[in-house]
This record gives structure tokens, sequence and C-alpha cells, in this order.
């Protein structure tokens, strides 16, 4: 890896810099952005992205990074097969909602308008008949009935077509709901899939992360992950051991006397840095 510092490059796989005003909390976002001026190193993979910061204030999620870990050395838990396919079924469900709410002001605007204008042609129906029992002229009241009606008919054509849309609309609406409910019924099976399998990687990484707590320079007894109850930044420690990773880690305030020290114990390019 190569690091820009005020003081020039600096390259190799273990690096000190804490006489570096540098935060560490940007030297991991430049090794996790391939576009960065400032690291040029390995690309991170998703055990970097739980341990790619290790430092003594860190939370840690043991079971999920252990997972990650795991399968970064090639472990598969037995329900990685039921995980993808789970995976394949909810991005297949796409529920698309209409717009109910366009569908129903269309359908009221419609049914309003043939309303309003059958009152109207009515009035102007009762008035021209008004007229003709008068003996009174009725060109101008009828071409204005005619041209009434035929907008009547217009607007209950509408009103059909609108009255068709919502229902159509409504009927997309309810498949639309079955289908978020099917989506969630397979969320929640993949979640319990995804709660046994990093209950499995806790059980078969269990003996390599005693191990590796053991090999580290911590104070700490080391124990299985399932009933660790020591500082989170070991555990990261410990996992950041066991797991395949490429990318440099960035270790602040840590328990290494150097770099190099930090590179054998943790098997990964590092940077040493302060908080």
């Amino acid at each position: 890896m190569r690091v820009r510092t005020t003081d020039g490059d600096r390259v190799g796989q273990a690096l000190d810099l804490r006489d570096e005003a540098v935060e560490p909390t940007r030297l991991v976002e430049s090794i996790r952005d391939p576009e960065s001026p400032v690291v040029s190193a390995a690309r991170p993979g998703a055990v970097h992205e739980r341990v790619g910061l290790l430092h003594p204030d860190m939370d840690l999620d043991i079971r999920g990074a252990l997972a990650v870990a795991g399968r970064s050395i090639g472990l598969e838990a037995p329900q990685a097969t039921a995980i993808a396919s789970l995976n394949r079924r909810i991005e297949a469900i796409d529920p698309d909602a209409p717009d109910l709410r366009a569908a129903r002001r269309r359908a009221a605007t419609a049914g309003e308008e043939v309303v309003s204008l059958k009152e109207r042609v009515e009035r102007t129906s009762g008035r021209l008949t008004e007229r003709r029992a008068a003996d009174q002229p009725t060109e101008e009241l009828e071409a204005k009935l005619a041209d009434l009606t035929q907008r009547l008919t217009e607007a209950e054509t509408e009103a059909i077509a609108a009255r068709q849309a919502l229902s159509q609309a409504q009927a997309a609406a309810a498949t639309a709901r079955d289908e978020r409910e099917r989506r969630l019924a397979l969320v929640d099976r993949r979640e319990n899939r995804r709660r046994e399998a990093r209950a499995w990687f806790l059980e078969a990484l269990s003996e390599r992360f005693e191990q590796a707590l053991a090999a580290l320079p911590i104070e700490v007894t080391p124990a299985p992950p399932s009933s660790y109850d020591g500082p989170p930044f070991a555990a990261a420690l410990a996992i950041a051991r066991l797991g395949a990773i490429d990318a440099p880690l960035v270790v602040a305030d840590g328990p290494f006397e150097t770099p190099i020290e930090a590179r054998g114990a943790l098997d990964a390019p590092v940077i040493l840095t302060r908080l």
C-alpha cells in the first residue's frame, strides 16, 4: 500500500502514522474510496467493513462479524443455500402500488360532472318545453340542449372509464398489498435463516476465536464467542486475525509496539495511528 502524508509517501504493508496528524476515520474512508489520492491499497471486503477501524472505544456485533469473517475464509453455513434462494425470491417481488388517490379523484370528478350536466340538461329541457308551450322561439335553447346532451354523453363515458380504472386500481392495490405481505413473510424467513447461520458460525469459529484472543498481546481472558464478555476491541482484533483481509486495517491506540508486530498478529496490512 501507499499512503500520502505531509512528509511524503509511505509505502509498505505495515505503516506507523502515529507521528502524523491524521484522523483514523479519514484513513479508513480513503482506504474504502478507490478514487482517493490519500491511500492506494487493495480494495476492502466485507470483513473490513466490520473491523477496518480498530480502537478501544469501538462497538462490535460479534455474531455478525464472525459470520462475515468465516465466509472470507471459505466457510459456508448450512443455511447459505436457503438464504440465497430467499434473496432471489425477495428481489423478484416488486409490488408496484397504483395511485389510488388519483383514480378516486378522477372517478369522483367524473361523477360530479355527470350529476351537474344532468341537472343542466333537465333545467334546459324544462325551459324548452315551456317555450314551446308558449309558442316562443326555441332555436337557442334547442342548440344549448343539444350541446349539453353531447357533453353529458361524453361525461357519462368518462365516468364509466373512471369507475373501471378505479376498480382496476383497487384490484392492483390489493394484489400489491398481498405481494408486500408475501415479501415481508419471506424477509422474516430469511432473517430467521440468517440468525441460524450466525449461530452456526459462532459455533464453527469458537475455537479459532479463542486461539486468536490468546495469540494477541492484550489482557483478556480467552473465551468462546458465545460467552465472551470482554471488550469489543479485543474481540474485533481476534476476528480481524482469523478473517481474510487484504485491505489495510487502521489500528488506533492499539496494543502493538510496532507496525510489524501488528501485521504479524493480525495477518493483514496494518496502519498504526492515534485517536
